[in-house]
């Protein structure tokens, strides 16, 4: 990628890139960056071609994906290429610093201009002299009216650059942490709440919980129903996770017929009761199918939960409340378990 790559085109090469990340859900890592930059660019042909084939090859394409193809094609020791986002809005800051830079040079030349009218004025002048100065005035005007409007509008090209970046970033942020089916966060934006939390100032001094659910009998679901009536399913649990979640609390789809809900400062009877209201609310639905009209065979759902032990990392949580869920499903399903190595319950704050 070089270096002398104008604003405009490094500004239209971060709009191209930005929803490609997005698509397949890629951080906006420097590192991450730096290939799709060059994807778009078109300023590696080996890089393309072997992007293009994965595409075409509908192979995976994810963030583990991406770092292989920095190393087999961008030149790691090439800090630039990992710099590119970065220096298109620092460059876009330069532009409008020397903006006002040149608008200031106007401005202290015109005032140097009418000082030295001034002086003139002060003594005895003739008419030819006097129409002189005053072209020489109306002349130093236009040049500052002149820098003032070519001013205006490079600051208000380069605002619109900005915003444009910025709602791009916003966007592409919220969609990389988003499952797209059911609009609950996803994996990602579930292990970002988590360390958030983690790194929280009172996150020892207070209960947290999660639960895991799974929808029963799914498989079957999409079997008998096909994969577009299943989908329908997903979105109708996930809704009813999304409204009995408050506050704090995060609902994320954790992957397939699974959801998770991480509960902060939630002791563990209040985790089980939110459990066991969502449990309710799915069975008490009634689906239909769209081709029929028929009710479909209950939906139901069995849930894990577990309250977090001060120092144990997140697989760790989210395997004893998997092991719940496990003993749920054995149970007979549409069940509620609690993880048999919770930490004693402990009275809300």
């Amino acid at each position: 990628m070089t270096t002398n790559v104008s604003f405009q085109t490094a500004s239209e090469r971060l709009r191209l890139a930005l929803p490609l990340m997005s698509k397949y859900q890629i951080p906006v890592a420097p590192l991450n960056y730096a290939v799709w930059y060059e994807y778009v660019a078109g300023t590696s042909p080996v890089l393309k071609d072997a992007i293009d084939r994965l595409v075409a090859t509908e192979q995976a394409i994810d963030e583990k994906t991406t770092r292989d193809l920095y190393q087999r094609y961008v030149d790691p020791s090439d800090q630039t290429r990992v710099e590119a986002a970065q220096r298109t809005v620092r460059r876009l800051l330069e532009a409008v610093s020397h903006s006002l830079d040149a608008a200031g040079s106007e401005v202290s030349r015109y005032e140097q201009s009418l000082q030295e009218c001034a002086a003139q004025l002060s003594t005895d002048i003739e008419a030819d002299e006097l129409r002189g100065l005053v072209s020489n005035l109306i002349a130093s005007t236009q040049q500052v009216n002149a820098g003032h409007s070519a001013l205006q509008r490079h600051l208000e090209e380069s605002k619109k650059e900005a915003d444009a970046l910025r709602e791009e970033l916003a966007k592409v942020r919220i969609e990389a942490h988003s499952d797209a089916l059911t609009g609950l966060a996803n994996r990602k934006g579930f292990e970002e709440r988590w360390r958030a939390l983690e790194a929280s100032e009172d996150f020892r001094d207070n209960p947290h919980c999660v639960l895991i659910g799974d929808i029963d009998k799914f498989k079957s679901i999409n079997d008998t129903y096909g994969h577009l009536f299943g989908d329908k399913i997903l979105k109708i649990v996930a809704k009813a996770f999304s409204n009995l979640t408050k506050g704090k609390d995060l609902a994320a789809r954790f992957g397939g017929e699974e959801f998770i809900i991480l509960l902060p400062e939630t002791p563990l009877n209040g985790a089980v009761a939110l459990a066991e209201n969502i449990r309710k609310s799915i069975e008490k639905g009634r689906v239909f199918n769209p081709k029929t009209g028929e009710e479909v065979a209950r939906v139901t759902i069995s849930i894990g939960v577990t309250q977090l032990k001060h120092g144990e990392n997140v697989d760790d949580a989210i395997a004893r409340a998997d092991e719940a869920l496990y003993r749920a499903k054995e149970g007979g399903r549409n069940r509620v378990e609690v993880a048999a190595e919770a930490p004693p319950l402990r009275a809300a704050s």
